[in-house]
């Protein structure tokens, strides 16, 4: 293993807890520059241990209705990449969660992939999750984020073979996004459970870095049938769509309580 930035480590140390990690993702911008650092102080008061940072991007295959039309907002305010370093910064210094960016490959790639780990473990981040790396920059992506400290978090598809996934998880750390479910970001209808588990499964055959879920978690119960299967339960649509509804300080609230009913219903009552 490399050495890795503090945040980096922390967030190993997280995962490796006998609790499920709490992660909440939320674009930067959204719903406004300034309320999106308000919403993600009040994420993490609400039981957040992660804070997952999207990057808006015009063309996001994995993201349904709710976070492409926050990205659509994020992107009509004018945030740029450089907004998001600056949202992570401050995210890491006013909050006690771990904080991480969810991208796509091409701006990371417009940037210099070395470029973007730097800056993003400059800022406090502990890693990134690209869902989109295509195969022959996963080698690329690996050595600048191992260059930076950063963990190289992996999304793991539903339908890849073990051949493709172990070339994802040879270069993976900090940990392995398992999706719920296959479809797209803000599914609301039932989770083969038995499914996720046998993925899981798979994964663990093939690597020891820690496995989360997210995609089609949509209610706490969801999420308290998934929790045993995994080391992190990661929520963002039902957050998104409390601030969609009212894009201002009331729905920062919303949107917090939300996350709080989330959190609780991964963990022990003492610990709620």
């Amino acid at each position: 293993m490399y050495d890795v930035t503090s945040a980096a480590a922390r967030l190993t140390d997280r995962l490796a807890q006998p609790i499920p990690t709490f992660g909440a993702y939320l674009p930067a911008g959204f719903p406004a520059p300034g309320l999106d650092i308000e919403t993600l102080q009040m994420l993490s008061v609400a039981g957040a241990d992660v804070l997952e940072i999207g990057l808006p991007h015009p063309h996001a295959p994995l993201d349904g209705p709710a976070i492409t039309a926050a990205n659509q907002r994020s992107l009509e305010h004018g945030t740029q990449i450089q907004h998001v370093f600056t949202t992570v910064r401050r995210a890491a210094e006013t909050t006690q969660a771990t904080v991480l960016v969810m991208t796509y490959w091409e701006p990371v790639r417009a940037h210099d992939p070395r470029r973007f780990a730097r800056e993003l473990a400059d800022a406090g981040a502990a890693g990134a999750l690209i869902p989109d790396l295509p195969p022959e920059a996963i080698a690329e992506w690996a050595v600048a984020a191992r260059s930076a400290g950063l963990h190289n978090l992996q999304f793991t598809p539903r339908q890849a073979t073990d051949t493709e996934l172990s070339q994802v998880t040879a270069h993976a750390s900090g940990w392995l996004y398992a999706p719920a479910v296959t479809g797209r970001t803000g599914y609301q209808g039932s989770i083969d459970i038995a499914s996720l588990k046998a993925f899981t499964l798979r994964l663990k055959r093939l690597s020891d870095v820690p496995i989360v879920t997210g995609v089609g978690i949509s209610t706490p119960e969801l999420a308290e049938q998934v929790a045993s299967h995994v080391a992190g339960v990661v929520v963002g649509s039902p957050i998104v769509r409390c601030l969609l509804r009212s894009p201002d300080s009331a729905g920062a609230v919303a949107a917090a309580d939300t996350a709080a009913l989330f959190a609780a219903s991964i963990r022990p009552p003492a610990l709620t």
